[in-house]
């Protein structure tokens, strides 16, 4: 007796930006309802024709440029004899109408197609097969969330993955089968975003769009998973650079430190923003203190060294650039210690013995006259009405009060200053 399997190997195979394009329905062009005597004679159709020919165009629109290769048919045929195999590359492909015995209302089908059709394309256009401006793209991956998202917690789509199974009758798959397909679902659907969040501009573009994921339950908490890869890559790159900024330090070659910190620790620092919201706040928080620690470093050796011999202006410039940058990339609980560093360092170099200067509004003259005449008139008239002395108290008692609102905003507004990081 064959003991039914329920492991997707094929979820690996297809992950990434090609998960359509690889589907063995998109190579042979075959439907996904498909018999199998059906495959076979499709099969004998196509390997003939590719003994004369060298390429198969595969399905419409889906089909990268030139086709598909006499190996790449074949590996696709070997596939849809694996009901697993099958069964994944079904739920990734176009099932037409509902009118195959499965039981499902004519919208489920739409909504699935719509879906299938919406996020091959956008990820299409991600890759440069297909010319998008920017504000198609984003309509498309937000008619893509919203179909799979709303798809994917109907339990329509079950049930039409198990009339599937039975439809298939393969002793290797059984009926229960469909919940471990749609439980691996999710995440090959959002397996793309790695390899396109490798471009800064278009990860900080498909930012909102992770996040739309997110909210469908299907999709929460998936993307700290999905990147933690990417953050981890990203940290080692970084580590690495700090490593050599440090042993150029200790060398006294400041300028080669210098660079690297500005050249290449802080900008892959940098590239790390758009992960911010998919990455657990105390591992951004640690990445964040290993760099500012690096830039710190480097500025307070650099502030020893000018005690004994004057800088010139471009290292008093690396001096307050490293020191105001390690303020700004350090977490929370350095930015005591980091902000005193950076104002020693600027008051050391400008010798002014300031702090680093703040832009300083002019006082609005005019304005402040016009308060004055409005509220001058409006005295004379209260005066008029009601008499001198009810007046003078109510006056007295409402500058108290406004005096206490005014003392208050401003211990806030100044709390707001001395804690703000970034500006």
């Amino acid at each position: 007796m064959t003991t039914p399997v329920r492991e997707f190997d094929r979820f690996e195979e297809l992950a990434g930006t090609q998960l359509y394009r690889r589907n063995a329905f998109a190579v042979t062009g075959l439907p996904t309802h498909a018999s199998g005597p059906a495959v076979r004679r499709h099969r004998q159709k196509l390997e003939a024709r590719l003994a004369v020919e060298d390429r198969w165009p595969g399905a419409r629109d889906m089909a990268p440029a030139g086709g598909y290769g006499k190996d790449e048919v074949r590996a696709a045929f070997e596939g849809l004899q694996d009901p697993r195999r099958r069964m994944v590359d079904e739920v990734l492909w176009l099932w037409g109408s509902a009118d195959s015995g499965c039981g499902c209302a004519a919208d489920v089908h739409e909504l699935h197609d719509s879906a299938v059709l919406l996020h091959a394309r956008a990820l299409r256009a991600e890759t440069g097969d297909l010319e998008l401006p920017l504000d198609m793209r984003a309509s498309l991956w937000e008619h893509a969330v919203s179909a799979w998202g709303h798809l994917l917690t109907d339990g329509a789509l079950r049930r039409h993955l198990r009339h599937r199974i039975r439809a298939l009758g393969d002793p290797r798959l059984d009926e229960d089968a469909a919940d471990d397909l749609l439980a691996g679902l999710p995440k090959l659907l959002v397996s793309p975003f790695p390899q396109l969040f490798a471009d800064r501009a278009t990860a900080a573009r498909l930012t909102p769009v992770c996040s739309a994921w997110t909210g469908f339950p299907p999709f929460a908490g998936l993307f700290a998973e999905l990147f933690e890869r990417a953050v981890e890559d990203a940290y080692e790159k970084i580590h690495a650079d700090l490593l050599t900024a440090e042993r150029e330090r200790e060398a006294a070659h400041y300028r080669e430190a210098f660079l690297l910190l500005r050249d290449r620790v802080v900008p892959g620092f940098e590239d790390l923003a758009p992960l911010r919201p998919f990455v657990s706040d105390w591992r951004y928080d640690e990445i964040a203190h290993v760099v500012a620690v690096g830039l710190n470093n480097l500025a307070v050796e650099l502030l020893g060294v000018s005690v004994y011999r004057t800088p010139s202006a471009s290292r008093r410039e690396e001096m307050v650039w490293l020191a105001e940058k390690a303020y700004e990339i350090g977490p929370d609980r350095d930015s005591a210690g980091l902000k005193e560093n950076w104002e020693t360092i600027y008051d050391h170099v400008t010798g002014t013995g300031r702090r680093p200067a703040r832009a300083r509004k002019r006082f609005p003259w005019f304005g402040f006259l016009l308060v004055l005449a409005f509220i001058g008139g409006a005295l004379s008239y209260l005066i008029e009405a009601f008499g001198f002395l009810p007046v003078l108290f109510v006056g007295v008692a409402v500058l108290g009060v406004v005096g206490y609102i005014v003392r208050f905003l401003w211990w806030l507004a100044d709390g707001v200053r001395n804690g703000r990081r970034r500006t």
